[in-house]
């Protein structure tokens, strides 16, 4: 399924890839996220739960940032799998500086197998938005609570 849209914060450019970058932030930010540890620069290890349509599932996962440009634009990676299925995310997200902070584009493509993939594709793409949904808010959130020096 598609995933796109735009978020803005009220950072500038540099501290909005600085938040989307940070272990601690993404763990607070991504639904779902019991614990992420990481494994090397823009690679992570990830516990998730995450329930689609009244089927919870707990699953181990890679985050990867790739195509790093800095400052500017990564693509997120997302990979897991546990004993409902599997679910992968390929997403592109760029910064763009605005005179009232930063625009967060970002657009790919996930999807989702095994028993929670039975739930109907029009069930997991309103979930899809809805998590998505969540983790921009988190960011927004977290953009008003952290301070850079």
């Amino acid at each position: 399924m598609q995933i796109n849209g735009t978020k803005t914060v009220q950072l500038t450019q540099d501290q909005t890839y600085q938040l989307l970058t940070d272990p601690a932030v993404l763990t607070r930010a991504i639904p779902g996220v019991k614990q992420l540890t990481e494994i090397s620069k823009h690679r992570y290890e990830a516990d998730l739960e995450i329930g689609v349509a009244g089927i919870k599932g707990r699953y181990k996962g890679d985050i990867r940032m790739t195509d790093v440009i800095e400052g500017q634009a990564f693509r997120l990676r997302i990979t897991g799998e546990g004993p409902m299925g599997f679910l992968e995310a390929d997403v592109r997200i760029s910064l763009q500086a605005q005179t009232s902070g930063t625009l967060i584009s970002y657009a790919g493509d996930a999807t989702v197998g095994g028993t929670v993939a039975g739930v109907g594709q029009r069930v997991l793409s309103g979930v899809a938005k809805l998590l998505i949904g969540q983790f921009f808010n988190g960011i927004v959130k977290e953009s008003a609570s952290v301070r850079f020096s």
